[in-house]
């Protein structure tokens, strides 16, 4: 077994520099190579590469550290000045999607509770492909890359609260009625992830990182940051958020520490020498090619439906915040891409059984078309974007 991962990793690792290199060289973003490499190299097309626990344990890895990764990049101070926005964007992201897709999900057919799910599965956003392209396209410290970030951070949160709202509903007893234990875990723990965060920022991460520069060990200052990152993550994850909520709010609390440079650069190198890009190519590997042809209607309906409503969505609710119209279209891009929280939100309606399986391939090829979509259409705004600029500055 520990063979064959080996094996698949080289394929990987191998692909995602090659595909990276024809992006760049065209002009495309790199992690839609990275994405369409997934499908080439998985079940659909080559089979050299399986969804096997070891690349899904790669590739979790993988989101942790891109997660921590942007945290570390992002400027705190510049997060806190678009919160406002970044909360009205947010909420239209989640919102308008929720109610069409459920609307949507009514009129193809589904039942009440499986519309319902259907709208949150497609209000997620995904985080990571969203701040990789605004990454690789130098945009995450203006005014729409940080609304966007901040909107997309938000987002997640509100789907994990929305899930937990739905499926208390869904099993609720009348004849126990609303107990402490349901407040507890809708809003309890949410609560006390981010008051445990505050104190964790203030009173321990400069005693614990100035303790680790003291030590006579190699990259003592990195494994410190590792560790307080892996520890947030399992946090988060007990405290009913999505783990990499927790790896990227440790990495904001570190981003204004004087190490930071220093350990993003080597945090850098670890994930998108290996664990990043197995992260990407993972994503693609879920396409069912024969569901593309059999289900062709239905599923370009719902991801129609999908672009449009995080598009405009994203795109309203920036414009009613004063944000110009280009930005704007940033903004709305950014929202787009649903990717591994929807994948993850759509696996749990699968166990659940909120999504039978006569949609279930429907929904994950909805998924993955807006997760190919969205950088291409992010890049394409941000162009718009800097070609404004560069105008108005000639």
């Amino acid at each position: 077994m520990t063979l064959e991962l080996i094996k698949m990793i080289i394929f990987i690792l191998l692909g995602t520099k090659i595909a990276g290199h024809l992006c760049n060289r065209f002009n495309l973003p790199v992690v839609f190579g990275e994405l369409t490499l997934g499908l080439l190299l998985g079940p659909a097309i080559l089979n050299m590469v399986q969804e096997t626990d070891g690349i899904a344990m790669f590739s979790e890895i993988g989101i942790i550290l891109l997660m921590f990764l942007v945290g570390l990049e992002s400027d705190l101070n510049l997060l806190r000045r678009y919160l406002k926005p970044a909360i009205i964007v947010a909420s239209f992201g989640v919102f308008v999607p929720f109610i069409f897709i459920a609307i949507l999900g009514h009129l193809i057919g589904m039942g009440t509770p499986e519309s319902f799910f259907l709208g949150i599965i497609f209000s997620a956003t995904s985080l990571s492909i969203t701040v990789q392209v605004l990454k690789e396209y130098d945009y995450l410290d203006n005014e729409a890359g940080s609304i966007t970030l901040g909107a997309a951070i938000l987002d997640d949160t509100l789907v994990v609260i929305l899930i937990s709202i739905f499926t208390a509903v869904v099993t609720f007893d009348a004849s126990v009625g609303f107990t402490a234990t349901m407040a507890w875990d809708l809003i309890g723990k949410k609560v006390l992830f981010f008051f445990i965060m505050y104190l964790v920022a203030k009173y321990f991460i400069t005693p614990a990182m100035n303790l680790s520069s003291k030590m006579n060990a190699i990259k003592a200052k990195t494994a410190m940051a590792l560790v307080l990152c892996f520890a947030f993550t399992i946090f988060a994850e007990e405290m009913g958020l999505s783990d990499i909520i927790g790896s990227f709010f440790i990495g904001l609390m570190l981003s204004s520490h004087e190490d930071s440079h220093e350990i993003e650069t080597d945090i850098d190198t670890i994930g998108n020498s290996l664990f990043i890009p197995v992260f990407f190519v993972s994503i693609g590997l879920g396409i069912n090619i024969e569901a593309l042809y059999t289900q062709f209607g239905l599923i370009f309906l719902l991801s129609l439906g999908a672009i449009l409503t995080k598009l405009m969505g994203g795109y309203f609710a920036a414009r009613l915040m004063k944000v110009n119209r280009k930005s704007s279209f940033v903004v709305g891009s950014g929202m787009v891409s649903r990717g591994e929280m929807a994948l993850i939100v759509a696996k749990i309606g699968q166990e659940s059984g909120f999504i039978t399986n006569k949609f279930f391939t429907v929904v994950i090829a909805a998924i993955i078309i807006t997760t190919l979509i969205s950088p291409l259409l992010l890049k394409f705004s941000i162009g718009l974007e800097q070609k404004d600029s560069d105008e108005v500055t000639a």
